[in-house]
């Protein structure tokens, strides 16, 4: 993995967490709407268990939030642009 593939990767777990707890939702509520344990939420948290991009998806969206607009965030910090 390249350095930008870990810099985006990160920064799009901290755009996410970011917008989980703007949102007022803890991690075992996330986990709850969508059928996951919170240890689960916890680990993609952390950077424990990666995100696929359907999951990245639902979840976003479970918290109310645009799944695009962090994905462009994340890659525009990243890029540093």
């Amino acid at each position: 993995m390249s350095s930008f593939d870990r810099s985006f990767y990160k920064r799009l777990i901290e755009l996410f967490v970011e917008a989980r707890r703007a949102a007022n939702v803890t991690q075992t509520e996330l986990g709850r709407q969508v059928g996951q344990r919170q240890t689960v939420i916890s680990k993609i948290e952390t950077g424990e268990r990666r995100l696929d991009p359907a999951e990245f998806i639902m979840l976003t969206k479970a918290i109310g939030a645009d799944p695009y607009e962090i994905l462009r965030r994340a890659e525009a910090e990243s890029s540093g642009s």
